[in-house]
């Protein structure tokens, strides 16, 4: 699980950054364009992948909270229409959290898998 977890958030991370470096950082003037709308794609892919990865197995509580906060934040991206470069203020206030928990998915999913196999749930 680890490797194959692993390996896709590392070319994904890679591509799009991460944290203060992803387009999706609410610093990134990319927040509110296509750009961070793949970055998102890419991480709840990651997302999924990890889900499939741990169904049915025990210990990875964590990873599976993170993984579906991941998948709600690019959820909400989407619907908010955040890519598009909104206009309206609640709109795009609306758009940051999303796009901050998305910034932060790929080592969020790293640190999930981690705590998972050293048992610490």
């Amino acid at each position: 699980m680890k490797l194959v977890v692993e390996e896709r958030i590392s070319v994904d991370e890679g591509q799009f950054g991460s944290g203060t470096n992803s387009p999706c950082s609410t610093s990134s003037p990319q927040m509110f364009t296509a750009k961070c709308k793949a970055a998102a794609a890419a991480t709840s892919e990651a997302a999924d992948l990890a889900l499939r990865e741990i169904n049915g197995r025990q210990g990875f509580t964590t990873l599976d909270s993170v993984a579906r906060k991941l998948q709600d934040a690019v959820r909400t991206y989407g619907t908010l229409g955040c890519a598009t470069s909104p206009t309206a203020a609640d709109t795009r206030k609306a758009c940051l959290e999303p796009a901050a928990v998305i910034a932060q998915g790929f080592p969020d999913l790293r640190s999930g898998a981690n705590l998972g196999l050293a048992g610490k749930y």
